[in-house]
């Protein structure tokens, strides 16, 4: 259990008198029960969030998990506050290396009010006590050579190419036939592949809905769509098993305020299985990671095609 749901978990007794929403909530967790809805931007079996809306529902009692990007604090608060019916309560729970202790300044126009403290974390219910004007969608932008990258908050990299993905970019091979990305991201790289003439169709899997509507976005706006395909999943889990020419990627190492390699590590593991025989893997991971052990003995050697910047895009080849 995560020191915020221990934290709630004191609060056991009221969170079960009454039907409750959960919002971004670690799962799973014996704290919701059957009744209750949970709205989560990251993809899980039970979510009520689809890839194809974010709407959500409200209960007597809602609990947000204080969110590791800041301005993706707005985007949940400003759905809320639509959607909140008069007497219903709003908690926001975080950790306190988190940033939730900076909630009532970040929060001016709202009644903030502690309510517990305990495992290094806090709890706050907080209540809007004016009539705001809801904000719009706040969309970034940022251009790579003729290729424009929109962005919702929250998502890796918005409002600019990472280092990364860039030094990826600069290396990439010619493709053909059918690729595979996993985290889409805010779909540059993945638009950046489709673009290829050689290429007919990419996949790109990603588990944060957000940045799955970001690179949607990307893929439309630079007239993509009739090659590129993103796909709302933890990892490969909701893929239909297929095998591709090429897999792509820039794998993510950090999960909220943590560092979380399974997925990744999953990846490489699995990579094989989704590869055509002389299909190629090609990634950039930071220069101090290593994830070649998890490969399967069907592939070649790794080949480091270039390190620079603190970073490394490796290739290998499924014999």
């Amino acid at each position: 259990m995560t020191p915020t749901l221990q934290l709630l978990d004191r609060h056991r007794d009221e969170l079960s008198l009454t039907p409750v929403s959960w919002f971004d909530t670690p799962l799973p967790s014996n704290l919701i029960d059957s009744d209750d809805r949970v709205f989560n931007l990251n993809w899980a079996p039970d979510n009520q969030f689809s890839s194809e809306s974010t709407g959500l529902a409200t209960s007597p009692l809602n609990v947000l998990h204080y969110p590791k990007a800041k301005d993706r604090l707005a985007w949940w608060l400003d759905r809320l506050q639509k959607t909140l019916q008069p007497g219903q309560r709003l908690w926001i729970v975080g950790e306190n290396n988190g940033g939730i202790k900076s909630l009532p300044k970040r929060l001016p126009h709202w009644e903030v009010t502690k309510l517990d403290s305990a495992r290094h974390c806090s709890l706050f219910e907080v209540t809007n006590n004016t009539d705001q004007p809801s904000a719009e969608e706040q969309w970034t932008t940022f251009s790579w050579q003729d290729l424009t990258g929109y962005a919702l908050p929250g998502v890796f990299s918005a409002g600019r190419l990472d280092k990364g993905t860039e030094v990826l970019l600069s290396t990439l091979p010619e493709f053909h036939g059918e690729l595979l990305e996993f985290g889409a991201g805010s779909g540059i790289l993945t638009s950046a592949l489709a673009k290829q003439p050689s290429v007919r169709r990419v996949d790109a899997v990603e588990i944060d809905l957000l940045a799955v509507r970001s690179a949607n976005r990307t893929v439309q706006e630079n007239q993509l769509t009739n090659k590129a395909f993103i796909h709302w999943s933890d990892g490969l889990e909701s893929l239909p098993a297929q095998r591709y020419d090429a897999l792509v990627s820039n794998p993510p190492f950090h999960q909220g305020l943590r560092t979380a390699y399974a997925a990744t590590e999953k990846l490489f593991a699995q990579a094989h299985l989704w590869l055509k025989p002389g299909g190629q893997f090609i990634w950039v991971i930071n220069d101090f990671l290593n994830y070649q052990m998890h490969l399967d003995s069907a592939f070649s050697a790794p080949e480091t095609l270039v390190r620079e910047r603190g970073f490394k895009v490796q290739k290998v080849t499924l014999r």
